[in-house]
């Protein structure tokens, strides 16, 4: 599968750019730790998600002509919901508007939202990576690309807050902000950045490139404003989704088979809804699932 045939979706789905990557299609690659593969409740839901996710008669289309196109190789999607089972609400701003913090005529101008949890409709869950461990065999390389990616900072929040990165591609690091700011990466296998970004700056004088995939998100801060972060996902392939903000994702142009997704969250215990997701795609079909999150599995 080559990466310039998914960029609609990989730019367009569930906020890849501006907040997120919808239906970005990737993977991490490493190990999760032992233990058995656990199959987690999954439930299937009406063909008629609503919002952006297509319909299983339009993905499922899709899904055919695409699979014509490769000689019949036979690829299917996987879309569904993150949805919070049990009692929770939104959090309190972590900066509330007019409060007495660093540069607070710009971080205080309006109130700077807690993002490690955000509900929409019908408790969906947003900012939730869904993604692959390893790309299935024959799925191809990344095809190389001059297209770079934003990401941005406003009034003292990062934007997006979660963000999907395909290995060698570049991140311009922009800032609206009429304060300094710095972008500190945490990369667990790669090489992090550690860098100030002047204010202002609207044409990413700093960027970033990954060049190692990493198992799972990595935290991005910024060392003048504790409260500033972000989570990237360097990745080497194109099977991967983050929620958008009713919890829905979508994962086109899965070859058809059985395969296991990870589902990671920040406020997750131990980040992980889901280790082991495993989800069967069928030739030309779009799975629907919803993925439920056990609000006792939140830790803040």
């Amino acid at each position: 599968m080559r990466l310039r045939s998914n960029m609609n979706s990989l730019f367009s789905k569930t906020q890849f750019v501006l907040c997120g990557v919808a239906a970005f299609v990737f993977s991490g690659c490493g190990e999760y730790g032992g233990g058995a593969s656990v199959v987690p409740n999954v439930t299937v839901l009406p063909a008629d998600l609503g919002g952006n996710i297509a319909s299983t008669e339009e993905t499922g289309a899709q899904a055919e002509t695409v699979s014509e196109s490769a000689g019949g190789s036979g690829l299917g999607s996987l879309v569904g919901r993150v949805v919070l089972d049990g009692t929770a609400t939104n959090l309190p701003p972590l900066i509330a508007m007019g409060a007495d913090v660093k540069d607070k005529e710009v971080c205080a101008k309006f109130d700077v939202p807690d993002e490690r949890l955000v509900l929409g409709a019908d408790n969906g869950v947003a900012n939730v990576f869904v993604y692959m461990q390893k790309a299935p065999k024959g799925s191809g390389a990344l095809e190389s690309t001059d297209e770079a990616l934003i990401f941005d900072q406003q009034y003292c929040r990062f934007k997006p807050h979660c963000l999907i990165v395909p290995t060698g591609v570049t991140v311009k690091v922009l800032s609206e902000d009429t304060v300094a700011h710095n972008t500190h990466s945490y990369p667990k296998k790669g090489q992090g950045v550690n860098t100030g970004v002047a204010p202002g700056d609207r044409e990413g004088k700093l960027q970033i490139t990954y060049n190692v995939a990493e198992s799972e998100p990595i935290e991005v801060k910024c060392d003048y404003h504790a409260w500033m972060k972000a989570y990237h996902l360097p990745i080497d392939h194109t099977f991967a989704a983050i929620t958008d903000e009713n919890g829905k994702f979508e994962i086109p142009n899965l070859p058809a088979g059985e395969h296991t997704f990870a589902v990671w969250h920040e406020a997750a215990s131990g980040k992980f809804v889901e280790r082991k997701l495993v989800v069967t795609i069928a030739s030309g079909q779009a799975k629907e699932v919803e993925i439920k999150y056990p609000s006792s599995k939140l830790e803040f």
